[in-house]
């Protein structure tokens, strides 16, 4: 058995995209998935396999998700011991002193090379930092986000499918994957 970390993107922030959590459930329920837990409202849920994912089977998902929901919402689906492996790489934690400005952009395969990527002037962007880890973008944002200083093209660089969490939330999935892979 394997478990999974889903996180889906763009839910729930506003009229036209609402998805109860029940329903999301009910999705990866119907799917094959067992020990399903959904966390919160924006689109994040733990489950355990019989069988390993494929890109194929999420997109499959992402399908099944838009037939019951009637959204459309792109997923970002990781192993569960890769999803504490990303959370934990954070170079930022130490910087940052409010976890629920400290985000997460999770992306859906490796992060691409950073001499393939445009960087904003991280002078420029002070007192706000950015960091390109192996799966993940890390974003300190002490002012918050609908502050935040990071041109949009920036993240434009890493396609619809990446998804942000704020590490309170990353943290709270961690609390629920690591039991599972203990266990």
């Amino acid at each position: 058995m394997t478990t999974y970390v889903a996180l889906v993107r763009g839910i729930n922030v506003g009229t036209s995209t609402l998805v109860p959590m029940p329903d999301f459930q009910r999705v990866l329920e119907q799917a094959g998935f067992t020990n399903v837990k959904t966390l919160l409202r924006s689109g994040n849920a733990v489950f355990d396999s019989a069988t390993s994912l494929s890109a194929g089977d999420i997109v499959d998902l992402e399908k099944r998700f838009a037939e019951v929901t009637g959204v459309s919402a792109r997923f970002v689906v990781l192993e569960g011991s890769e999803f504490v492996g990303v959370v934990q790489e954070n170079p930022l934690v130490d910087v940052s002193d409010d976890p629920s400005r400290l985000l997460i952009s999770f992306l859906p395969d490796a992060a691409p090379p950073a001499s393939t990527l445009v960087f904003p002037d991280a002078d420029g962007l002070l007192p706000e930092i950015i960091s390109l880890g192996s799966r993940a973008v890390y974003a300190w944002c002490p002012h918050g986000v609908s502050k935040s200083a990071i041109p949009l093209a920036f993240w434009k660089q890493f396609g619809l499918a990446a998804t942000t969490r704020n590490a309170n939330t990353a943290n709270k999935l961690v609390s629920l994957v690591l039991p599972r892979l203990e266990g």
